[in-house]
Formats: C-alpha cells, structure tokens, sequence
C-alpha cells in the first residue's frame, strides 16, 4: 500500500522535488485586476510581482472542493489500495483546508488524512517534507501523519516586510498593530502563532529588526534545527545574502525560495523571512 503526498501551492516547493517524490500540488488561485490565475500554472511569480508593483489590484481565492475531489480520485484510480496524506496553508489563513475536506469527504474520508500545517510557504513545505521523508521509508499511514503533525509544532515562520500596506490591504492581521507600525514607522518581526499572523517583535529600525531576527535563529540553532530556509518576493539579492551571511556563521545547509503570488498578495513584493524547524528533542 502506498502512501501518496498531497499539498497545496502556498507551500512553495520546488517543482525539481515535486517531480522527483510525486507530490501532487493542488493551485490556490491569484487575481490581478479580477482576473484569476492557476498559482505556478497560469502565470510566474515574477510577472505577478511585476504587475502588482506597478499597481493592480491583487486578490486570492482557495481551490474549490471540486479539485481536490478530482486530484484525490486520480491517485486513487491509478493506486486503488493507497491512502492520502493531504497537508496545507493555515486553516486561519486560508479556506484551502476547508476544500480539501469536502473534497476527502467526496473519495471517502478514511482514503484521506488532512493536515494543518498552521503556516505558510515553507512552514507547510517542511511537514510536507518530513511526510514524504517517511512515507519513502515505509512508514504507516498513522506514523507519516503523527510525524508530519509533530513537526508542525516545531515550525516557526519569522518575517519582515518593507510596508504594511498589503498586510492592512488583507485583514490578515490585527489593525492595531498595522497602525501602530504606520504611526510608530517600526519594523516588527511577524510570525504565525498556531496558524494566526501575530507580533513578534517590534524593533523600530530595518537595521534592529535584522540583528533581532539573526537572534532568534542563534537561539534555535543552538537547540539544533532540522530545517531551515529564507524567503523573497521581489527582493532575491538581499534574501541570497542573508543566506549567504547564515552559511558563513554555522556552516550549516538551508534553502531558498521565492514567496508564490498568493501570500505575496498578503504580505507585499519586499519581505525576508526565516522558517525554521526544530530538531525534535530526546
């Protein structure tokens, strides 16, 4: 019995790795001027940057139930004694997980296991990482899903954006600390706390936002790490820096990856962000 992997498109995987371990990705749709695109199909990351910059109007819809329905049933056509783990965006930021539901529900709710990452971009590609790192292994159904599930909790996203504008734009975080960064022009540290985009940090400068950040990630490599990469809208030199900065100082591998357009919508074009996963602790 097989184990399939499914996800979604805000977990910016790589396509070289989607290819190689047969992660089936399910595409969130982005607007620009009303106009929807398949995420990573229909239109590059780059173009979408390009245009929102230059002033369209962004928006962002889940995958309807339908389409999970229909990717669930093609592996389960093609391996009829599989079983699914299906792991995805916050269900806080997202309605994504909610799809997938009724869509596992269509196939039979005991073919599917779902997961909620509680994060975004690399925060869910790291559990989906470790399930298919388990699932190549042979593990069980229930030990790729607790496995999955457990490095969900020690998963951490930090990030910094350039403006608040987007962020205020999607309600995705509370208004008053949008306006306390307008009126006190910081620059908090943003994070997800159990799927929710909460503070922090709140440096007053770019400049202390970086050394507070480079903080936080010598305080959880000291504790060991399991994974760890960095992420870019529009701003790939200074996010290739970064890592660069972070391999001189422990030596240690990490990945880069540019956010996909639909939380580029939410957070802005400008933002660095670090996503860490905790070694798990004996």
């Amino acid at each position: 019995m097989a184990i399939h992997i499914v996800t979604d498109s805000m977990a910016c995987l790589p396509q070289e790795y989607v290819q190689q371990h047969k992660v089936t990705v399910v595409p969130l749709k982005v607007s620009l001027d009303g106009v929807y695109y398949r995420d990573g199909i229909d239109i590059t990351n780059d173009e979408f940057y390009r245009r929102l910059v230059a002033g369209a109007k962004g928006g962002s819809t889940q995958p309807s139930p339908e389409e999970f329905t229909s990717a669930y049933g093609a592996i389960l056509q093609e391996d009829p004694a599989g079983k699914i783990v299906s792991l995805h965006v916050s269900s806080h930021l997202s309605g994504t997980l909610n799809s997938a539901q009724i869509g596992r529900n269509e196939v039979g709710a005991d073919r599917v296991h779902l997961v909620d990452t509680l994060n975004a971009g690399l925060g869910i590609a790291f559990p989906v990482m470790r399930a298919v790192e388990l699932a190549e292994a042979g593990a069980s159904v229930e030990e790729v899903v607790a496995g999955a599930e457990a490095l969900v909790q020690r998963t951490h996203t930090y990030f910094v954006v350039d403006s608040f504008t987007y962020i205020a734009k999607g309600g995705r975080i509370g208004k008053a600390a949008v306006v306390a960064a307008s009126i006190l022009r910081i620059k908090p540290i943003l994070t997800f706390t159990q799927g929710v985009t909460d503070v922090a940090d709140r440096p007053r400068t770019k400049k202390v936002a970086m050394e507070h950040l480079w903080a936080i990630i010598d305080r959880y490599v000291q504790k060991g790490i399991y994974a760890i990469g960095f992420q870019y809208g529009t701003n790939r030199a200074e996010v290739e820096s970064f890592q660069r900065e972070f391999t001189s100082r422990y030596g240690l591998p990490s990945i880069v990856a540019q956010i996909e357009p639909v939380l580029g919508n939410q957070v802005g074009p400008e933002i660095l962000a670090a996503v860490i996963a905790e070694k798990e602790s004996h």
